[in-house]
Protein backbone atom coordinates (compact mmCIF):
# COMPACT_ATOMS: atom_id res chain seq x y z
CA UNK A 1 0.00 0.00 0.00
CA UNK A 2 1.23 3.46 -0.82
CA UNK A 3 2.33 5.24 2.35
CA UNK A 4 0.50 8.36 3.40
CA UNK A 5 2.12 11.35 4.98
CA UNK A 6 0.85 10.49 8.46
CA UNK A 7 2.18 6.92 8.55
CA UNK A 8 5.74 7.67 7.38
CA UNK A 9 8.83 9.01 9.11
CA UNK A 10 9.81 10.78 5.90
CA UNK A 11 8.08 14.13 6.57
CA UNK A 12 9.83 14.55 9.93
CA UNK A 13 13.16 13.67 8.36
CA UNK A 14 12.58 16.14 5.52
CA UNK A 15 11.44 18.83 7.94
CA UNK A 16 14.69 18.50 9.90
CA UNK A 17 16.68 18.46 6.66
CA UNK A 18 14.97 21.60 5.37
CA UNK A 19 15.54 23.38 8.68
CA UNK A 20 19.23 22.45 8.55
CA UNK A 21 19.71 23.44 4.89
CA UNK A 22 17.77 26.69 5.21
CA UNK A 23 17.44 27.75 8.88
CA UNK A 24 15.83 31.03 7.90
CA UNK A 25 13.05 29.85 5.60
CA UNK A 26 12.96 26.05 5.93
CA UNK A 27 10.52 25.91 8.87
CA UNK A 28 8.08 28.21 7.06
CA UNK A 29 8.02 25.81 4.10
CA UNK A 30 6.98 22.81 6.21
CA UNK A 31 3.19 23.19 5.70
CA UNK A 32 3.74 23.43 1.94
CA UNK A 33 6.00 20.39 2.05
CA UNK A 34 3.30 18.44 3.90
CA UNK A 35 0.79 19.34 1.17
CA UNK A 36 3.20 18.28 -1.56
CA UNK A 37 3.90 14.95 0.12
CA UNK A 38 0.19 14.35 0.62
CA UNK A 39 -0.37 15.05 -3.09
CA UNK A 40 2.37 12.59 -4.09
CA UNK A 41 0.92 9.95 -1.74
CA UNK A 42 -2.38 10.47 -3.55
CA UNK A 43 -0.81 9.75 -6.94
CA UNK A 44 -0.10 13.33 -8.05
CA UNK A 45 3.28 14.18 -9.54
CA UNK A 46 3.25 17.79 -8.35
CA UNK A 47 1.26 20.37 -6.42
CA UNK A 48 -0.60 23.10 -8.27
CA UNK A 49 -2.93 25.88 -7.19
CA UNK A 50 -0.32 27.63 -5.05
CA UNK A 51 -1.23 30.89 -3.35
CA UNK A 52 0.70 34.15 -3.57
CA UNK A 53 2.09 33.53 -0.08
CA UNK A 54 3.26 30.08 -1.20
CA UNK A 55 5.13 31.62 -4.13
CA UNK A 56 6.71 34.22 -1.90
CA UNK A 57 7.97 31.62 0.57
CA UNK A 58 9.35 29.44 -2.20
CA UNK A 59 11.12 32.33 -3.93
CA UNK A 60 12.81 33.38 -0.71
CA UNK A 61 14.23 29.94 0.00
CA UNK A 62 17.26 28.33 -1.69
CA UNK A 63 15.50 24.98 -1.22
CA UNK A 64 13.20 25.70 -4.17
CA UNK A 65 14.56 26.50 -7.60
CA UNK A 66 13.34 27.01 -11.11
CA UNK A 67 13.30 24.26 -13.71
CA UNK A 68 16.84 22.96 -14.13
CA UNK A 69 18.17 24.21 -10.79
CA UNK A 70 19.87 21.73 -8.49
CA UNK A 71 17.46 22.08 -5.56
CA UNK A 72 15.27 19.70 -3.52
CA UNK A 73 12.11 21.41 -4.79
CA UNK A 74 11.37 22.69 -8.29
CA UNK A 75 8.80 25.36 -9.16
CA UNK A 76 8.16 25.29 -12.90
CA UNK A 77 6.87 28.03 -15.20
CA UNK A 78 3.36 26.67 -14.93
CA UNK A 79 3.32 27.26 -11.19
CA UNK A 80 3.62 23.58 -10.28
CA UNK A 81 5.73 22.50 -7.32
CA UNK A 82 7.66 19.24 -7.65
CA UNK A 83 9.99 17.12 -5.63
CA UNK A 84 13.18 17.29 -7.69
CA UNK A 85 13.08 13.56 -8.50
CA UNK A 86 9.63 13.76 -10.04
CA UNK A 87 10.48 16.90 -12.00
CA UNK A 88 13.54 15.12 -13.37
CA UNK A 89 11.52 12.00 -14.28
CA UNK A 90 8.88 14.05 -16.06
CA UNK A 91 11.46 16.16 -17.91
CA UNK A 92 13.42 13.12 -19.06
CA UNK A 93 10.27 11.32 -20.17
CA UNK A 94 9.06 14.31 -22.21
CA UNK A 95 12.45 14.60 -23.90
CA UNK A 96 12.63 10.87 -24.64
CA UNK A 97 9.09 10.62 -26.04
CA UNK A 98 9.72 13.72 -28.15
CA UNK A 99 12.83 12.11 -29.62
CA UNK A 100 10.95 8.90 -30.35
CA UNK A 101 7.94 10.60 -31.91
CA UNK A 102 10.01 12.97 -34.05
CA UNK A 103 12.35 10.30 -35.37
CA UNK A 104 10.37 8.55 -38.11
CA UNK A 105 11.78 5.25 -39.28
CA UNK A 106 9.65 4.16 -42.23
CA UNK A 107 10.24 0.60 -43.33
CA UNK A 108 10.91 -0.09 -46.96
CA UNK A 109 9.11 -2.64 -49.06
CA UNK A 110 5.52 -3.04 -50.10
CA UNK A 111 3.65 -2.26 -46.89
CA UNK A 112 0.06 -2.49 -48.14
CA UNK A 113 0.28 -6.11 -49.38
CA UNK A 114 1.74 -7.14 -46.03
CA UNK A 115 -1.08 -5.40 -44.18
CA UNK A 116 -3.63 -6.89 -46.58
CA UNK A 117 -2.38 -10.36 -45.72
CA UNK A 118 -2.51 -9.68 -41.97
CA UNK A 119 -5.68 -7.61 -41.68
CA UNK A 120 -7.60 -8.72 -44.74
CA UNK A 121 -9.53 -6.44 -47.06
CA UNK A 122 -10.64 -3.99 -44.39
CA UNK A 123 -12.33 -0.65 -44.85
CA UNK A 124 -10.28 2.52 -44.96
CA UNK A 125 -11.49 3.45 -41.48
CA UNK A 126 -10.27 0.28 -39.78
CA UNK A 127 -8.38 1.73 -36.82
CA UNK A 128 -6.54 -1.50 -36.08
CA UNK A 129 -4.98 -1.48 -39.53
CA UNK A 130 -4.35 2.26 -39.33
CA UNK A 131 -2.47 1.84 -36.03
CA UNK A 132 -0.31 -0.85 -37.62
CA UNK A 133 0.28 1.27 -40.72
CA UNK A 134 1.38 4.26 -38.67
CA UNK A 135 3.62 2.11 -36.48
CA UNK A 136 5.58 0.91 -39.50
CA UNK A 137 6.61 4.54 -40.05
CA UNK A 138 7.40 5.67 -36.50
CA UNK A 139 9.35 4.73 -33.43
CA UNK A 140 6.56 5.54 -30.96
CA UNK A 141 3.00 4.28 -31.08
CA UNK A 142 0.20 4.21 -28.50
CA UNK A 143 -2.77 1.91 -29.05
CA UNK A 144 -5.49 2.55 -26.48
CA UNK A 145 -8.96 1.12 -26.16
CA UNK A 146 -11.36 -0.57 -23.81
CA UNK A 147 -11.74 -4.33 -23.28
CA UNK A 148 -12.35 -6.30 -26.45
CA UNK A 149 -11.30 -3.56 -28.86
CA UNK A 150 -8.50 -5.72 -30.23
CA UNK A 151 -5.36 -4.14 -28.79
CA UNK A 152 -3.53 -7.47 -28.46
CA UNK A 153 -4.69 -8.74 -31.83
CA UNK A 154 -3.55 -5.48 -33.42
CA UNK A 155 -0.12 -5.53 -31.84
CA UNK A 156 0.56 -9.16 -32.82
CA UNK A 157 -0.24 -8.37 -36.44
CA UNK A 158 1.76 -5.16 -36.17
CA UNK A 159 4.80 -7.05 -34.91
CA UNK A 160 4.42 -9.52 -37.76
CA UNK A 161 4.33 -6.62 -40.23
CA UNK A 162 7.50 -5.15 -38.75
CA UNK A 163 9.24 -8.53 -38.96
CA UNK A 164 8.09 -9.11 -42.53
CA UNK A 165 9.21 -5.67 -43.71
CA UNK A 166 12.52 -5.48 -41.86
CA UNK A 167 15.67 -6.16 -43.92
CA UNK A 168 17.09 -8.09 -40.94
CA UNK A 169 15.66 -10.22 -38.11
CA UNK A 170 14.31 -8.10 -35.26
CA UNK A 171 14.75 -8.60 -31.53
CA UNK A 172 11.37 -8.02 -29.88
CA UNK A 173 10.19 -8.10 -26.28
CA UNK A 174 6.91 -7.72 -24.41
CA UNK A 175 6.47 -6.50 -20.84
CA UNK A 176 3.77 -5.49 -18.40
CA UNK A 177 3.79 -3.84 -14.97
CA UNK A 178 2.69 -6.97 -13.07
CA UNK A 179 3.32 -10.70 -13.34
CA UNK A 180 -0.39 -11.33 -13.72
CA UNK A 181 -0.64 -8.92 -16.65
CA UNK A 182 2.49 -10.41 -18.22
CA UNK A 183 1.06 -13.93 -17.98
CA UNK A 184 -2.23 -12.84 -19.55
CA UNK A 185 -0.37 -11.04 -22.37
CA UNK A 186 1.70 -14.17 -22.99
CA UNK A 187 -1.42 -16.31 -23.25
CA UNK A 188 -3.15 -13.88 -25.64
CA UNK A 189 -0.15 -13.39 -27.90
CA UNK A 190 0.63 -17.09 -28.16
CA UNK A 191 -2.89 -17.83 -29.27
CA UNK A 192 -2.85 -15.03 -31.85
CA UNK A 193 0.63 -15.62 -33.31
CA UNK A 194 -0.06 -19.22 -34.28
CA UNK A 195 -3.01 -18.16 -36.43
CA UNK A 196 -1.06 -15.55 -38.41
CA UNK A 197 -0.76 -16.09 -42.19
CA UNK A 198 3.01 -15.51 -42.20
CA UNK A 199 6.16 -17.44 -43.00
CA UNK A 200 7.81 -19.42 -40.22
CA UNK A 201 10.80 -17.05 -40.35
CA UNK A 202 8.50 -14.14 -39.52
CA UNK A 203 6.63 -16.02 -36.78
CA UNK A 204 9.94 -17.02 -35.18
CA UNK A 205 10.80 -13.35 -34.60
CA UNK A 206 7.65 -12.69 -32.60
CA UNK A 207 8.05 -12.83 -28.82
CA UNK A 208 6.39 -15.85 -27.23
CA UNK A 209 6.31 -14.60 -23.65
CA UNK A 210 6.12 -11.39 -21.66
CA UNK A 211 7.87 -10.42 -18.46
CA UNK A 212 7.43 -7.75 -15.83
CA UNK A 213 8.97 -4.36 -16.48
CA UNK A 214 10.95 -4.72 -13.26
CA UNK A 215 12.54 -7.94 -14.49
CA UNK A 216 13.12 -6.54 -17.99
CA UNK A 217 14.94 -3.49 -16.61
CA UNK A 218 16.74 -5.36 -13.84
CA UNK A 219 15.08 -3.29 -11.14
CA UNK A 220 16.06 -4.76 -7.79
CA UNK A 221 14.96 -3.19 -4.50
CA UNK A 222 17.78 -1.41 -2.72
CA UNK A 223 19.79 -0.62 -5.84
CA UNK A 224 20.36 2.93 -7.03
CA UNK A 225 19.21 2.35 -10.61
CA UNK A 226 18.09 -0.48 -12.89
CA UNK A 227 20.60 -2.73 -14.58
CA UNK A 228 19.38 -1.52 -18.01
CA UNK A 229 19.63 2.23 -18.54
CA UNK A 230 20.82 4.78 -21.09
CA UNK A 231 24.46 3.74 -20.73
CA UNK A 232 23.55 0.04 -20.82
CA UNK A 233 20.45 -0.12 -23.03
CA UNK A 234 18.22 -3.08 -23.66
CA UNK A 235 19.34 -5.25 -26.61
CA UNK A 236 16.06 -4.72 -28.44
CA UNK A 237 14.62 -3.43 -31.68
CA UNK A 238 10.98 -3.36 -30.54
CA UNK A 239 9.42 -3.17 -27.07
CA UNK A 240 5.70 -3.63 -26.37
CA UNK A 241 4.40 -2.53 -22.96
CA UNK A 242 0.91 -3.74 -22.11
CA UNK A 243 -1.41 -2.38 -19.38
CA UNK A 244 0.43 0.94 -19.68
CA UNK A 245 -2.20 2.72 -17.57
CA UNK A 246 -0.69 0.94 -14.55
CA UNK A 247 2.84 2.24 -15.20
CA UNK A 248 3.82 5.17 -12.99
CA UNK A 249 5.93 8.15 -14.03
CA UNK A 250 9.25 6.90 -12.66
CA UNK A 251 8.93 3.40 -14.10
CA UNK A 252 7.93 4.74 -17.51
CA UNK A 253 10.86 7.17 -17.49
CA UNK A 254 13.23 4.31 -16.64
CA UNK A 255 11.74 2.13 -19.38
CA UNK A 256 12.08 4.73 -22.12
CA UNK A 257 15.59 5.67 -20.96
CA UNK A 258 16.68 2.03 -21.36
CA UNK A 259 15.75 1.85 -25.06
CA UNK A 260 18.58 1.91 -27.61
CA UNK A 261 18.65 4.80 -30.06
CA UNK A 262 17.03 2.81 -32.90
CA UNK A 263 14.32 0.95 -30.98
CA UNK A 264 10.56 1.27 -31.39
CA UNK A 265 8.21 1.56 -28.39
CA UNK A 266 4.57 0.47 -28.52
CA UNK A 267 2.29 1.16 -25.55
CA UNK A 268 -0.99 -0.70 -25.09
CA UNK A 269 -3.65 0.10 -22.53
CA UNK A 270 -7.00 1.58 -21.66
CA UNK A 271 -6.67 5.31 -21.06
CA UNK A 272 -9.90 5.32 -19.03
CA UNK A 273 -8.79 2.73 -16.48
CA UNK A 274 -7.42 3.53 -13.06
CA UNK A 275 -4.02 5.19 -13.14
CA UNK A 276 -0.97 3.74 -11.41
CA UNK A 277 -0.84 3.35 -7.64
CA UNK A 278 2.33 5.45 -7.55
CA UNK A 279 2.64 9.01 -8.83
CA UNK A 280 1.51 9.83 -12.34
CA UNK A 281 -1.16 9.05 -14.95
CA UNK A 282 1.22 8.63 -17.87
CA UNK A 283 -1.02 6.85 -20.37
CA UNK A 284 -3.92 9.20 -19.64
CA UNK A 285 -1.67 12.22 -20.14
CA UNK A 286 -0.28 10.86 -23.41
CA UNK A 287 -3.79 10.09 -24.69
CA UNK A 288 -5.33 13.35 -23.46
CA UNK A 289 -5.41 14.58 -27.07
CA UNK A 290 -5.05 13.21 -30.60
CA UNK A 291 -3.47 14.95 -33.57
CA UNK A 292 -2.80 13.98 -37.15
CA UNK A 293 -0.36 15.01 -39.81
CA UNK A 294 -1.94 16.65 -42.85
CA UNK A 295 -1.23 13.79 -45.25
CA UNK A 296 -2.64 11.20 -42.83
CA UNK A 297 -5.76 13.29 -42.23
CA UNK A 298 -6.34 13.91 -45.93
CA UNK A 299 -6.28 10.20 -46.69
CA UNK A 300 -8.73 9.40 -43.91
CA UNK A 301 -11.09 12.26 -44.66
CA UNK A 302 -11.10 11.37 -48.35
CA UNK A 303 -12.20 7.86 -47.36
CA UNK A 304 -15.08 9.30 -45.36
CA UNK A 305 -13.57 8.52 -41.96
CA UNK A 306 -14.67 10.63 -39.00
CA UNK A 307 -11.41 11.94 -37.59
CA UNK A 308 -11.03 12.47 -33.83
CA UNK A 309 -8.65 15.16 -32.62
CA UNK A 310 -7.07 17.90 -34.70
CA UNK A 311 -4.87 18.26 -37.76
CA UNK A 312 -1.56 19.63 -36.53
CA UNK A 313 1.73 18.79 -38.22
CA UNK A 314 3.64 20.50 -35.39
CA UNK A 315 2.15 18.38 -32.57
CA UNK A 316 4.81 16.29 -30.85
CA UNK A 317 2.64 13.16 -30.84
CA UNK A 318 0.93 13.66 -34.21
CA UNK A 319 0.04 10.23 -35.68
CA UNK A 320 1.33 8.52 -32.53
CA UNK A 321 -1.93 7.93 -30.62
CA UNK A 322 -4.73 5.70 -31.90
CA UNK A 323 -7.80 4.96 -29.76
CA UNK A 324 -9.74 1.83 -30.76
CA UNK A 325 -13.48 2.23 -30.23
CA UNK A 326 -15.24 -0.90 -31.50
CA UNK A 327 -15.54 -3.59 -28.83
CA UNK A 328 -15.61 -7.17 -30.11
CA UNK A 329 -16.35 -8.44 -26.59
CA UNK A 330 -19.31 -6.19 -25.79
CA UNK A 331 -21.76 -5.84 -28.68
CA UNK A 332 -24.19 -3.00 -29.18
CA UNK A 333 -26.77 -4.80 -27.03
CA UNK A 334 -24.34 -5.67 -24.22
CA UNK A 335 -25.44 -4.27 -20.89
CA UNK A 336 -21.86 -4.40 -19.58
CA UNK A 337 -20.53 -2.47 -22.55
CA UNK A 338 -23.31 0.13 -22.44
CA UNK A 339 -22.93 0.58 -18.68
CA UNK A 340 -19.16 1.05 -19.01
CA UNK A 341 -19.63 3.69 -21.72
CA UNK A 342 -22.32 5.48 -19.70
CA UNK A 343 -20.12 5.57 -16.60
CA UNK A 344 -17.20 6.87 -18.65
CA UNK A 345 -19.38 9.65 -20.06
CA UNK A 346 -20.86 10.43 -16.60
CA UNK A 347 -24.30 9.91 -18.18
CA UNK A 348 -26.13 9.34 -14.91
CA UNK A 349 -29.62 9.03 -16.40
CA UNK A 350 -28.43 6.26 -18.69
CA UNK A 351 -26.55 4.55 -15.83
CA UNK A 352 -29.70 4.45 -13.69
CA UNK A 353 -31.85 3.35 -16.63
CA UNK A 354 -29.53 0.47 -17.50
CA UNK A 355 -29.41 -0.76 -13.91
CA UNK A 356 -33.19 -0.51 -13.63
CA UNK A 357 -33.74 -2.71 -16.69
CA UNK A 358 -33.88 -6.47 -16.46
CA UNK A 359 -30.80 -7.55 -18.39
CA UNK A 360 -28.97 -10.83 -18.36
CA UNK A 361 -25.50 -9.40 -17.90
CA UNK A 362 -25.89 -6.50 -15.42
CA UNK A 363 -27.75 -6.33 -12.14
CA UNK A 364 -28.19 -3.99 -9.16
CA UNK A 365 -28.82 -5.35 -5.68
CA UNK A 366 -29.12 -3.55 -2.38
CA UNK A 367 -26.37 -5.42 -0.53
CA UNK A 368 -24.02 -8.36 -0.64
CA UNK A 369 -25.27 -11.74 0.57
CA UNK A 370 -23.76 -13.20 3.72
CA UNK A 371 -20.56 -15.25 3.72
CA UNK A 372 -22.43 -18.46 2.91
CA UNK A 373 -24.05 -16.76 -0.10
CA UNK A 374 -20.70 -15.46 -1.34
CA UNK A 375 -19.13 -18.88 -0.88
CA UNK A 376 -21.94 -20.37 -2.95
CA UNK A 377 -20.78 -18.23 -5.88
CA UNK A 378 -17.62 -20.32 -5.88
CA UNK A 379 -19.30 -23.72 -5.91
CA UNK A 380 -17.61 -24.61 -9.22
CA UNK A 381 -14.20 -23.85 -7.71
CA UNK A 382 -14.69 -26.09 -4.68
CA UNK A 383 -16.06 -28.85 -6.90
CA UNK A 384 -13.01 -28.61 -9.18
CA UNK A 385 -10.77 -28.75 -6.12
CA UNK A 386 -12.55 -31.86 -4.79
CA UNK A 387 -12.12 -33.62 -8.13
CA UNK A 388 -8.37 -33.00 -8.27
CA UNK A 389 -6.05 -35.97 -8.26
CA UNK A 390 -3.05 -35.40 -5.95
CA UNK A 391 -0.80 -36.28 -8.88
CA UNK A 392 -2.44 -33.76 -11.19
CA UNK A 393 -0.19 -31.77 -13.51
CA UNK A 394 -2.81 -29.73 -15.38
CA UNK A 395 -4.16 -26.89 -13.29
CA UNK A 396 -6.11 -25.14 -16.05
CA UNK A 397 -9.55 -26.42 -14.92
CA UNK A 398 -8.94 -25.30 -11.33
CA UNK A 399 -7.83 -21.80 -12.32
CA UNK A 400 -10.67 -21.55 -14.86
CA UNK A 401 -13.16 -22.40 -12.12
CA UNK A 402 -11.62 -19.83 -9.78
CA UNK A 403 -11.76 -17.12 -12.44
CA UNK A 404 -15.47 -17.56 -13.01
CA UNK A 405 -16.22 -15.19 -10.13
CA UNK A 406 -14.53 -12.30 -8.35
CA UNK A 407 -15.79 -9.88 -5.74
CA UNK A 408 -14.27 -6.40 -5.95
CA UNK A 409 -14.33 -3.47 -3.55
CA UNK A 410 -12.93 0.04 -3.54
CA UNK A 411 -11.21 -0.08 -0.15
CA UNK A 412 -8.69 -2.47 1.39
CA UNK A 413 -10.47 -2.72 4.73
CA UNK A 414 -13.66 -3.88 2.99
CA UNK A 415 -11.73 -6.57 1.12
CA UNK A 416 -10.02 -7.74 4.32
CA UNK A 417 -13.36 -7.97 6.13
CA UNK A 418 -14.98 -9.99 3.32
CA UNK A 419 -12.05 -12.40 3.11
CA UNK A 420 -12.17 -12.88 6.88
CA UNK A 421 -15.91 -13.57 6.81
CA UNK A 422 -15.53 -16.18 4.08
CA UNK A 423 -12.71 -17.92 5.93
CA UNK A 424 -14.83 -17.97 9.09
CA UNK A 425 -17.56 -19.71 7.09
CA UNK A 426 -14.99 -22.22 5.80
CA UNK A 427 -14.04 -22.97 9.40
CA UNK A 428 -17.70 -23.52 10.25
CA UNK A 429 -17.98 -25.96 7.33
CA UNK A 430 -14.81 -27.79 8.39
CA UNK A 431 -12.84 -26.89 5.25
CA UNK A 432 -10.36 -24.79 7.22
CA UNK A 433 -8.86 -25.61 10.61
CA UNK A 434 -9.41 -22.95 13.25
CA UNK A 435 -6.25 -20.96 13.96
CA UNK A 436 -4.49 -22.19 10.81
CA UNK A 437 -3.77 -19.87 7.88
CA UNK A 438 -3.30 -22.64 5.34
CA UNK A 439 -5.76 -25.13 3.88
CA UNK A 440 -6.47 -26.73 0.51
CA UNK A 441 -8.31 -24.24 -1.66
CA UNK A 442 -6.92 -21.04 -0.16
CA UNK A 443 -6.37 -18.51 -2.98
CA UNK A 444 -3.58 -16.00 -2.37
CA UNK A 445 -2.28 -12.90 -4.08
CA UNK A 446 1.37 -11.91 -3.78
CA UNK A 447 1.74 -8.32 -2.54
CA UNK A 448 5.52 -7.84 -2.77
CA UNK A 449 7.98 -8.67 -5.54
CA UNK A 450 10.41 -11.47 -4.70
CA UNK A 451 13.04 -11.81 -7.40
CA UNK A 452 14.70 -14.79 -5.76
CA UNK A 453 11.57 -16.90 -5.93
CA UNK A 454 10.31 -15.25 -9.09
CA UNK A 455 6.93 -14.15 -7.76
CA UNK A 456 5.64 -10.63 -8.21
CA UNK A 457 3.04 -8.25 -6.85
CA UNK A 458 -0.36 -9.29 -8.22
CA UNK A 459 0.46 -12.96 -8.92
CA UNK A 460 -2.40 -15.25 -7.86
CA UNK A 461 -1.80 -18.79 -6.63
CA UNK A 462 -4.14 -21.56 -5.51
CA UNK A 463 -3.37 -23.92 -2.62
CA UNK A 464 -3.60 -27.66 -3.33
CA UNK A 465 -2.63 -30.88 -1.56
CA UNK A 466 0.38 -32.63 -3.10
CA UNK A 467 1.54 -35.95 -1.66
CA UNK A 468 0.21 -35.05 1.74
CA UNK A 469 1.68 -31.53 1.74
CA UNK A 470 0.18 -28.20 0.84
CA UNK A 471 1.61 -26.40 -2.15
CA UNK A 472 0.63 -23.11 -3.82
CA UNK A 473 0.39 -23.36 -7.62
CA UNK A 474 1.11 -20.32 -9.81
CA UNK A 475 0.89 -20.01 -13.60
CA UNK A 476 4.16 -18.98 -15.24
CA UNK A 477 4.60 -16.55 -18.10
CA UNK A 478 5.79 -19.36 -20.39
CA UNK A 479 2.46 -21.17 -20.09
CA UNK A 480 3.59 -23.64 -17.44
CA UNK A 481 3.12 -24.01 -13.68
CA UNK A 482 5.20 -23.78 -10.58
CA UNK A 483 4.56 -25.05 -7.08
CA UNK A 484 5.80 -23.19 -4.02
CA UNK A 485 5.71 -24.23 -0.37
CA UNK A 486 3.53 -21.84 1.67
CA UNK A 487 6.46 -21.00 3.95
CA UNK A 488 8.49 -19.72 1.00
CA UNK A 489 5.91 -17.23 -0.24
CA UNK A 490 6.66 -13.50 -0.06
CA UNK A 491 4.05 -11.22 1.51
CA UNK A 492 0.57 -12.22 0.39
CA UNK A 493 -3.16 -11.90 1.11
CA UNK A 494 -6.12 -14.24 0.88
CA UNK A 495 -8.04 -13.29 -2.26
CA UNK A 496 -11.66 -14.39 -2.35
CA UNK A 497 -12.17 -10.66 -2.84
CA UNK A 498 -9.72 -8.00 -4.02
CA UNK A 499 -9.53 -4.26 -4.51
CA UNK A 500 -10.36 -2.89 -7.94
CA UNK A 501 -6.77 -1.63 -8.18
CA UNK A 502 -5.47 -5.19 -7.77
CA UNK A 503 -7.89 -6.50 -10.41
CA UNK A 504 -6.31 -4.52 -13.24
CA UNK A 505 -4.95 -6.77 -15.94
CA UNK A 506 -7.47 -9.49 -15.02
CA UNK A 507 -10.72 -10.75 -16.49
CA UNK A 508 -13.40 -12.79 -14.74
CA UNK A 509 -16.60 -14.31 -16.07
CA UNK A 510 -18.70 -12.77 -13.29
CA UNK A 511 -17.73 -9.68 -11.29
CA UNK A 512 -19.49 -8.15 -8.31
CA UNK A 513 -18.60 -4.67 -7.08
CA UNK A 514 -19.34 -3.95 -3.41
CA UNK A 515 -19.94 -0.23 -3.02
CA UNK A 516 -18.94 1.49 0.23
CA UNK A 517 -21.74 2.50 2.59
CA UNK A 518 -21.16 6.19 1.88
CA UNK A 519 -19.43 8.22 -0.85
CA UNK A 520 -15.66 7.96 -0.59
CA UNK A 521 -12.71 9.74 -2.15
CA UNK A 522 -11.46 6.32 -3.25
CA UNK A 523 -14.63 5.59 -5.22
CA UNK A 524 -14.05 7.37 -8.53
CA UNK A 525 -15.36 7.18 -12.07
CA UNK A 526 -12.20 5.40 -13.23
CA UNK A 527 -12.53 2.84 -10.43
CA UNK A 528 -16.17 2.05 -11.29
CA UNK A 529 -15.30 1.81 -15.01
CA UNK A 530 -12.35 -0.48 -14.27
CA UNK A 531 -14.51 -2.76 -12.11
CA UNK A 532 -17.21 -3.04 -14.78
CA UNK A 533 -14.72 -3.88 -17.51
CA UNK A 534 -13.18 -6.73 -15.52
CA UNK A 535 -16.40 -8.69 -16.20
CA UNK A 536 -16.77 -10.81 -19.31
CA UNK A 537 -20.31 -12.19 -18.89
CA UNK A 538 -22.02 -10.75 -15.79
CA UNK A 539 -21.58 -7.62 -13.68
CA UNK A 540 -23.42 -7.14 -10.38
CA UNK A 541 -23.40 -3.88 -8.45
CA UNK A 542 -24.12 -4.25 -4.74
CA UNK A 543 -24.97 -1.10 -2.81
CA UNK A 544 -26.76 2.22 -2.80
CA UNK A 545 -27.29 3.83 -6.24
CA UNK A 546 -26.71 7.25 -4.67
CA UNK A 547 -23.20 6.15 -3.68
CA UNK A 548 -22.62 4.92 -7.22
CA UNK A 549 -23.76 8.29 -8.57
CA UNK A 550 -21.31 10.13 -6.31
CA UNK A 551 -18.52 7.84 -7.51
CA UNK A 552 -19.32 8.40 -11.19
CA UNK A 553 -19.22 12.16 -10.64
CA UNK A 554 -15.93 11.90 -8.74
CA UNK A 555 -13.25 12.19 -11.42
CA UNK A 556 -10.34 14.12 -9.93
CA UNK A 557 -7.51 14.70 -12.42
CA UNK A 558 -4.00 13.81 -11.35
CA UNK A 559 -1.77 16.84 -11.16
CA UNK A 560 1.24 16.71 -13.46
CA UNK A 561 2.83 18.71 -16.22
CA UNK A 562 3.19 15.82 -18.65
CA UNK A 563 0.06 16.41 -20.74
CA UNK A 564 0.75 20.14 -21.07
CA UNK A 565 4.37 19.54 -22.07
CA UNK A 566 3.53 16.82 -24.62
CA UNK A 567 0.53 18.73 -25.98
CA UNK A 568 1.47 22.43 -25.66
CA UNK A 569 -1.31 24.81 -26.60
CA UNK A 570 -0.48 27.63 -29.06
Amino acid sequence: MTATVSDSFLPDQLARLFARLDPEHGPALQPLLQRLLAAVAGGHVCLSGLSGDDYARLRRSPLAGRAGDYTPLVLDEGGRLYLARHWQDETQLVAALTRLARDPQPLGGAIEPVLDALFGATAAGDWQRLAARLATERRFMVISGGPGTGKTTTVVRLLAALAALSPRPLVMAMAAPTGKAAARLTESVRAAREALPVADAVRAQLPDKAQTLHRLLGLVPGTARPRQHAANPLPLDVLVVDEASMVDLTLMAQTVAALPSHARLILLGDRDQLASVEAGAVLGDICSRQAWRSDTAQGLLAAGVSLPGVIDDSAILADSVVVLQKSHRFGADSGIGRLARAVNAAALDEVHALLAQEQADIRLQAALPDAAGLLAQRADYWQALAQLDEGAEDWVPLFAAFNRFMLLAAERHTVAAINAQIEAELERLGRKAAGSDWYAGRPVMVTRNDYGIGLFNGDIGLTVMREGRLRVVFPTTDGGWREVAPARLPEHDTVYAMTVHKSQGSEFASVWLALPAAPSAVLTRALVYTAITRARDVFVLAGNPAVLEAGVLNAPPRQSGLAERLWPQP
